[in-house]
Formats: structure tokens, sequence, C-alpha cells
């Protein structure tokens, strides 16, 4: 009898130790769980940007180089040999300036040929004239037919002819004299000299280079996909040796092919009132910008959750910094921004860090950076 209580007694504390040891492990367990679930009332901090709404606009930018909107190849108008070039790369000429001379001792030569043949087509002339009227004064009294007359007539008439030929041409070698020197037909800076005195050159070959004064433009070459939308974008020019400063410009031209070798388009902008300091070379910036006019708000990437698998973000209700889990709308993104194009209202603050530790109405307060 005493064997079997003592039996009972042993069973009795082996289920009480068990029973101990389960209500330990449970309270380890919530003991755990206690400390890893925020307690009710608890304010969590959090980082918080403020929501500014703005423009969307896009920009993009293309190196360019200044050049002139008009840049002739100008030569001499008659052939000959070279005798002197007056000016130099970057001379600023002026309308009628000489620019170079020719040998004009051909030309003279041949100006005195056409003289010599002019006197004597007028030599012909007056002796036909004089055939003729003769003729006229026997037809009238009927001396001679009619006939003969109408062959001295003729013969007058080519006389004539001939004198008007000989001095059309001579007008032509007086004016190919003029031409042995070339002018400068407006105000330019000559930009390439491609003659040297002592050389032969044929008519309208380039002698020079010369641009014009006054209009210039940014020359710009554009990727095949942003040509079609070029037109539609406000254009700024920056020049790299005025960072910061922008002259407007407008669209002027637009190469109608790609380039074989780079596939860009070749973009002429055109100045609008240039400075001063525009030269004609300079290294330049052209920047197309497209307002598309929807209001935006950049935000960092790490304010972005989702709900019902589309974006969201935590704002911030006042007047008690509790949380709302908004979706939003987002127009794009650039880069460690997301760019919200709706579903925000300027001025709100957004939550921008720990947002996937966070729950609707939770209670946060504003974390600030501590003073250093």
């Amino acid at each position: 009898m005493a064997r079997f209580r003592e039996r009972r007694f042993a069973s009795t504390v082996g289920v009480s130790a068990a029973m101990l040891t389960v209500a330990g492990l449970l309270a380890g367990c919530n003991e755990t769980h206690s400390a890893s679930t925020p307690a009710e009332g608890e304010i969590r901090p959090v980082r918080v940007a403020t929501v500014a709404m703005e423009p969307l606009v896009d920009s993009v930018r293309y190196p360019a180089v200044i050049r002139p909107r008009v840049e002739a190849d100008v030569g001499f108008r008659v052939g000959g040999k070279v005798t002197a070039r007056l000016v130099e790369v970057g001379t600023r000429v002026e309308p009628g300036m000489p620019l170079a001379r020719l040998d004009p001792a051909d030309l003279q030569l041949q100006i005195r040929a056409a003289q010599a043949q002019l006197a004597s087509a007028r030599a012909d002339a007056s002796n036909a004239r004089s055939d003729f009227q003769r003729y006229a004064s026997l037809r009238q009294g009927e001396w001679t037919t009619r006939q003969e007359y109408d062959r001295r007539k003729t013969t007058l008439d080519k006389a004539d002819s001939k004198v008007r030929e000989v001095e059309a041409q001579l007008r032509v070698l007086n004016n190919s004299a003029q031409y042995a020197t070339l002018l400068a037909d407006e105000a330019g800076i000559v930009t390439a000299t491609l003659v040297e005195p002592g050389q032969v050159v044929a008519a309208g070959q380039t002698a020079l280079r010369v641009a014009r004064l006054g209009a210039v433009e940014a020359v710009a070459n554009i990727p095949e996909q942003s040509v079609a939308a070029l037109p539609r974008h406000k254009l700024v020019v920056e020049l790299w040796s005025q960072p910061g400063r922008s002259i407007a410009g407008s669209l002027r031209e637009v190469s109608p092919s790609a380039d074989a070798d780079t596939r860009t388009f070749q973009a002429k902008i055109a100045l609008a009132d240039p400075p001063p300091a525009v030269q004609l070379g300079m290294t330049a910036t052209v920047i197309a910008v497209a307002d598309h006019g929807t209001p935006i708000a950049r935000l960092p990437l790490s304010a972005l959750t989702q709900r019902e698998q589309k974006p969201a973000v935590w704002v911030l209700s006042a007047p008690d910094d509790r949380l709302e889990l908004r979706p939003v709308a987002v127009a794009a993104y650039a880069g460690d921004l997301a760019l919200i194009g709706g579903g925000l209202k300027d001025g709100e603050r957004v939550v921008t860090a720990g947002v996937h530790k966070l729950d609707a109405g939770q209670k946060v307060r504003v974390w600030t950076e501590p003073a250093r």
C-alpha cells in the first residue's frame, strides 16, 4: 500500500513539473511577442517630406556649336593667276572691300582687241549706211531695182547688228577686268582662305569663305528618337564660356535626312538677340524643355509602398499625426526620385523612411535630426 502511494506521488510530481515547464515556455513566448510588438499607444518616429507640387518639366541637353546663319563660298567670276590675297582668316570685311586680285594683263589685251573690232564694225556700218542712202535716192527716181535696194538695206542692218554685238562683248570684257579684283558683298568675317598668291584659279572656284555678320545660330545633332518632338519644345542655348546664362532660341531648320555616320539629324537653332560675347565656333549646349502642364511632386523612392498592388504613400493626417495609406499615381521615375502625378496635395506630409513597418491609424512623431 505504501509503495502504491509513493508511485502516485511521484506521478503527481512529474505532471506538475511538466506543467510548470510548459507554463515557462508560454511565458517566454509571450515575453518575446510583447517585445516585438509595439505596445498600444507607442509613438514611432518617422522621417517626412513636405509635398511641393510643381509643373512637370522635361529637359534634354544637346552639345552644339555656334555657327553663322549665312556663310558663303566666294570666288572670282573670271579665271586667272592670283597676284595678291588681301585678307586672312578672322579679318572683318565691309561691303566693297577688296579681298584678292588676279593678274589683269590678259583681260586688258582682250579689251583692246574688242575695241579694235568695234572700230572696224562701226566703219563698216558707216559705209553700208552711205551706200544705202545713195540707192534710196536712186530708187525714188526709178534708177535702180527694188531688189538692189533691198540688198543694200540688208547690208546696213547686218553692219548695225555687228556694231551692237561688239559693243556688248566690250562691256563684258570691261566687267571681267573689274572682276579681276574680288570684292566683299556684305559685312562679314573671313572664316577660310583657299587660294594663295601665284595660284591659277578657274572662274567660280572658291577662293574665300566669308560668314555674314549679325545672324548666328547653334547647330546640334539630334538623335532620331527625339527629332520628331523637337518642334514642340522650348529651346534655350547656354554657352560653355558663360555657364548659367541662357539665350532664347527658335528652331529654324532640321535636316531632312540623317547623317550617314552618326545617324543623327542636324538642327539649326536661331539665337534671339545674342550678346556680343557670342563668337563663331564657340561650344554651346542646346536645352530642349517640354512643359507637360501636369503638376507633380518629387518624392524619394523610399516613400513608396503598395496598396492592392498599386503605388501608395503614408500621409500624416493633422492634427494628431496619424497615418493614412493613400494610393498615388506615379508619372515617371527620375534617378532615386518618383514623380507623383496624382493623389497628393501641396503642403501635405509624407513618410519617406521605414514605410513597410507602419500601420494605418498608427500615431507617429516627426523625426528631427539632432544638432551637431
